[in-house]
């Protein structure tokens, strides 16, 4: 069983603000975080396109794939849905071949 990397990029709907995108995300992350596979999710931004980029590492491609059936569907992530723009999302599943975490130094 390997990883797996989800990557979603949107833009969002006119009139839709950085807060009200990140309290919809973190109002689907309670949903998502009890998802069999999850392991870490994150979401940034880029300026110079205006698109967003929500990453999710899973335990697996099945994982992955299941889950994101089950997030279009849920009432905690129709917030989040609703401020994107549909005709923009992209979502890619991708296998982790190398991984690591920062050392900390002190």
């Amino acid at each position: 069983m390997k990883s797996v990397i989800e990557i979603v990029c949107f833009t969002v709907l006119p009139g839709t603000t950085e807060a009200d995108l990140v309290t919809a995300t973190q109002r689907s992350q309670t949903f998502v975080a009890t998802l069999a596979g999850f392991q870490y999710r994150s979401l940034s931004y880029h300026l110079d396109s205006q698109t967003w980029t929500d990453v999710i590492y899973w335990d697996s491609m099945d994982s992955a794939k299941q889950a994101c059936e089950q997030f279009k569907a849920h009432p905690d992530c129709q917030a989040f849905m609703a401020l994107i723009d549909p005709k923009t999302i992209n979502i890619e599943h991708q296998e982790i071949k190398m991984s690591a975490l920062a050392e900390k130094y002190q």
